[in-house]
């Protein structure tokens, strides 16, 4: 019985993962918002993707990070623009193009809860942030901490 553990162990390792696809979708939510904050106008730019066979490994995330910036350099912005924005959902058996195409809400009331793997923010002066998600809940990100002073307060 061991050897045979042994062995699938051996032929799953040798399996290649199935090539992974990107693919662009729309909800509800406008691909572009438009505010205005000590009166200059900013635009920010939200774009949602599918990526079919995901597997939570270096090689995926690299390829995500690939066509983050692939998407960018092939894309004209406003000059306004002051962020661009990237979510990135695994695709499954409720989030899936028919699904969303069906009732876009469930991005909101299932896929950001339970299918958000990654979001990228790449802000115009060329900060970017990723996060990556597990379960709704952010579990990396390359965003440096701000460290909060200490208070103390003082009873009198």
């Amino acid at each position: 019985m061991k050897y045979i553990i042994i062995a699938l162990a051996l032929l799953q390792s040798c399996v290649a993962d199935k090539p992974i696809t990107i693919t662009a979708f729309t909800t509800y939510n406008k691909p572009v918002d438009t505010t205005v904050s000590l009166g200059k106008e900013m635009i920010y730019y939200n774009n949602f993707f599918l990526v079919s066979n995901y597997r939570n490994n270096q090689r995926v995330e690299r390829k995500v990070d690939s066509f983050v910036v692939g998407f960018i350099a092939a894309n004209k912005y406003s000059a306004n623009t002051n962020e661009i924005r990237f979510y990135f959902y695994k695709e499954t058996r409720r989030t899936n193009l028919v699904d969303i195409e069906r009732n876009p809400r469930e991005i909101d009331r299932y896929s950001n809860q339970h299918d958000l793997v990654y979001y990228y923010a790449v802000k115009s002066n060329g900060n970017t942030v990723r996060e990556k998600f597990k379960n709704g809940q952010v579990i990396e990100t390359t965003a440096k901490k701000v460290k909060m002073p200490k208070f103390k307060i003082i009873q009198h």
